[in-house]
């Protein structure tokens, strides 16, 4: 049965991301909800409720890939992946749905036993996998909130040595680190400021979110959650926060260039974290070919630096797309929903 319209859900335990394409490959829209799964499931049935309200075209086919599993409101991965399918059964009742299962494909919901270790954290591999398809010798290096992936491939392969977060980590294709919801003490533990390097407080007074903020960089519509502080989002409560990180109060927004230096200095130091990791993937004998990198997910900005520095060509994710101008940023926010839609409509 072929569909008209392909729906991607990438359910992670922050955000809940959705795409929608039709039988030509348009993205239709893309939308990312806040879904804190650490305080509980109500969250996710209600984004995804939202969501599903609006979706009227007939026949649709659904696409599940997922991170959530890791949200500590379960014991352990596997239970995670069980309980999640278990909602999403009682979400979609007669509705047609698949599960990305990373190199097993597509799957049915009563496969999942067999599949549940290629069910967790697949994002990634949906997003590369559709990059692939269009591009030879390159890493993909989707930035989000939380994370860095960094995935090599070449000729429609996938060339990653690790498969588990366990291994990706290992292997540098997973770094712990994304632009909005990782706190600033777990970048760096030192910052140079007022002439000299200054300790900083192991505390959660601030995330990367205001860094970004205060360098321009940070498109708002990705910062969804709340502030550190719960606090408001403006320059001055950014600089506020993390000058908090020194052991600093900030008065006014007068103060705000001074602590801007130390923004800046955050930055960097994230930059070369992710660039040390990809320093090593490209070392790979198997790699020598790669010349460019794609850039996926809110942190796109910083791929176009890694690839400066690198003396690498840069091509955007939206580049294999036809969405439009305006939803861009959406779109490389919710690459993983986006790319298990297209991959859905490929092997319909």
């Amino acid at each position: 049965m072929s569909f008209n319209t392909y729906i991607g859900w990438d359910i992670g335990g922050a955000h809940l991301k959705i795409a929608s394409i039709d039988h030509d490959g348009c993205v239709i829209f893309a939308e990312q909800l806040a879904t804190p799964l650490w305080e509980g499931l109500a969250s996710l049935e209600n984004a995804m409720s939202e969501i599903h309200s609006q979706i009227t075209d007939e026949p649709v086919t659904h696409t599940i890939t997922m991170t959530a599993e890791l949200a500590d409101i379960f014991r352990d991965r596997r239970t995670g992946v069980k309980e999640l399918v278990r909602f999403l059964s009682n979400h979609f009742k007669n509705e047609p749905y698949h599960l990305y299962a990373g190199e097993s494909g597509l799957i049915k919901a009563n496969q999942l036993n067999s599949h549940i270790a290629d069910i967790a954290s697949a994002n990634w591999h949906a997003t590369a996998s559709f990059v692939a398809q269009h591009l030879d010798d390159a890493v993909l290096i989707d930035i989000g909130s939380t994370t860095t992936d960094i995935i090599p491939f070449t000729s429609g392969k996938l060339l990653n040595s690790g498969t588990t977060d366990y291994e990706r980590l290992r292997n540098n294709e997973l770094v712990y680190t994304g632009i909005i919801r990782t706190p600033v003490m777990a970048v760096v533990n030192k910052m140079f400021f007022d002439g000299q390097w200054q300790n900083i407080a192991a505390e959660n007074f601030s995330t990367m979110a205001d860094v970004y903020r205060l360098t321009d960089e940070l498109n708002e519509q990705d910062d969804l959650l709340p502030a550190a502080d719960g606090a408001d989002k403006t320059k001055c409560d950014s600089a506020r926060r993390l000058a908090r990180m020194v052991g600093l109060d900030i008065q006014d927004e007068n103060d705000i260039p001074h602590v801007k230096d130390m923004a800046e200095h955050v930055a960097d130091s994230q930059l070369e974290r992710i660039n040390g990791s990809l320093i090593k993937i490209l070392s790979r004998p198997d790699l020598k070919k790669v010349g460019c990198l794609v850039g996926a997910g809110a942190g796109r900005f910083l791929v176009r630096k890694l690839a400066s520095k690198n003396n690498l060509r840069y091509i955007d994710f939206t580049n294999f797309l036809t969405c439009s101008k305006e939803d861009e940023q959406k779109v490389l926010s919710c690459a993983a929903a986006v790319s298990v839609a297209q991959i859905t409509r490929l092997v319909s």
